[in-house]
C-alpha cells in the first residue's frame, strides 16, 4: 500500500508540473514574434531548442503520469479487501 500511495503522489506531481511546463511552452509559442525570439525563449525558460520541441517532450511526461496513475488506481483496487454481501 505504501508504494501505491507514493506512486499516486509521483503521478500527481509529474502531471501538474508537466501541465505548468506545457502552458509556459504554449505561451512562449504564441507570444513570440519570430523564430529567433522563440528559440531564445525556449532555451532560456524551457531548456529546449524550440517551444515545439518542449511541447513534444512534455506530452510524453503527461502520458507517463497518466499511465502511472492508472496503475496505482488498479493497485489500490486490487489491495482492497473484498466486501461480502
Amino acid at each position: 500500500m505504501f508504494f501505491t500511495r507514493i506512486g499516486k503522489v509521483i503521478a500527481h506531481l509529474m502531471f501538474w508540473f508537466s501541465v505548468i511546463h506545457i502552458s509556459i511552452a504554449f505561451a512562449g509559442a504564441y507570444g513570440t514574434a519570430d523564430m529567433e525570439s522563440n528559440r531564445a525563449f525556449a532555451s532560456r525558460y524551457l531548456s529546449a531548442a524550440t517551444t515545439g520541441e518542449a511541447i513534444n517532450e512534455v506530452m510524453l511526461y503527461i502520458l507517463l503520469a497518466v499511465a502511472l496513475g492508472v496503475l496505482c488506481e488498479i493497485s489500490a483496487k486490487r489491495n482492497k479487501p473484498e466486501e461480502r454481501a
